[in-house]
């Protein structure tokens, strides 16, 4: 007859393979108890557009209807939120395919479980913009101009993608704000920014040059991130929570007005643009795209920004 470790075992393999909420207890006595537990999971965020559908889940029970206790963690820079998930004092984020493998070629085993948003024809994320009194008016004019831009991160990565073949002279202003801020009052040729500043920044007179939307190829999309020994001890619940995610989804692309002023809040939607604010289409969660994978490598590896071996296995979780 099996012992009652064996039992317990069983037990345990039945109920986690049913669900990530339920547990069961065996007592030093032997006595076995089921109960309902939901899992914490803290997932950190930038002040951005795309943070919208954790906010949702999270206020509307989204999570909490699936057995997950999501608390939403938001930062002000990525370097503190990736050394918060490199501390354990995070669980998820929201990350970009640079900094995922920046990540792992330190040694993190940090995973990207699904897409989170990328640009559409509709919608731009990222833009390269002039100054406002520029003479910079086509991509070509800024052949050897000076473009600010943070280094090493998805911000190059999207600079190069959209520069194509014009060489800029490329300088470090990594504070997104300030780069801005740079730009309005003339005191660099360009810079490429994220929504919703260059939104902003275009609605203050900076000229719009090129952004991702113009591109015939998808250059800027973002991930949901996971660290590697939460996947490994809660797996359903990383099903779980991307489950959710997508109810979120569903219902910011059903009503997207009825989420504006939660958007504002979230990203941080300066007020002279809040109201005319392009809404984002969400993504279902899906898999990071193996091609998207290898020229985001590649391109990484030609700036020895990576040395370590990494495979698409090692970093996409596909049950997206």
């Amino acid at each position: 007859m099996p012992n009652k470790e064996v039992i317990a075992l069983i037990a345990i393999v039945l109920i986690v393979a049913a669900g990530c909420a339920a547990y069961f207890y065996l007592s030093p006595e032997g006595k076995g108890e089921f109960g309902e537990e939901k899992i914490e999971i803290k997932i950190g965020v930038m002040p951005d557009e795309a943070t919208l559908p954790y906010y949702v889940a999270a206020r509307e029970g989204i999570f909490a209807n699936r057995g997950l206790d999501v608390e939403v963690v938001p930062f002000h820079s990525a370097m503190e939120r990736d050394s918060a998930l490199n501390a354990g004092e995070i669980d998820a984020c929201e990350n970009d395919p640079v900094g995922i493998m920046v990540l792992r070629n330190a040694g993190y085993d940090v995973r990207a479980v699904s897409l989170e948003l990328q640009e559409t024809p509709e919608k731009m994320r990222f833009a390269i913009l002039a100054r406002p009194n520029s003479n910079v008016n086509t991509l070509e004019d800024l052949e050897g101009k000076e473009i600010a831009i943070s280094r090493n991160t998805i911000i190059e990565w999207i600079t190069d993608a959209l520069l194509g073949d014009v060489n800029a002279k490329k300088i470090e202003v990594k504070k997104v704000p300030i780069r801005m801020q740079m730009l309005l009052a003339d005191e660099v040729e360009a810079a490429t920014l994220p929504e919703p500043l260059a939104s902003y920044a275009i609605h203050k007179g900076a000229k719009l040059i090129i952004s991702d939307a113009m591109l015939d190829e998808t250059v800027s999309q973002t991930v949901i991130a996971f660290r590697g020994d939460f996947i490994k001890v809660h797996p359903l619940c990383v099903d779980k929570f991307l489950d959710a995610y997508s109810e979120a989804v569903e219902r910011i692309n059903t009503n997207p007005e009825n989420y504006r002023e939660l958007l504002i809040e979230v990203a941080k939607i300066p007020k002279e643009i809040a109201s005319s604010y392009k809404m984002v289409t969400y993504m279902k969660p899906q898999p990071y795209p193996r091609d998207s994978f290898e020229e985001v490598l590649n391109w990484m590896r030609n700036k020895n920004l990576v040395q370590k071996d990494i495979s698409y296995e090692d970093v996409i979780n596909e049950s997206a």
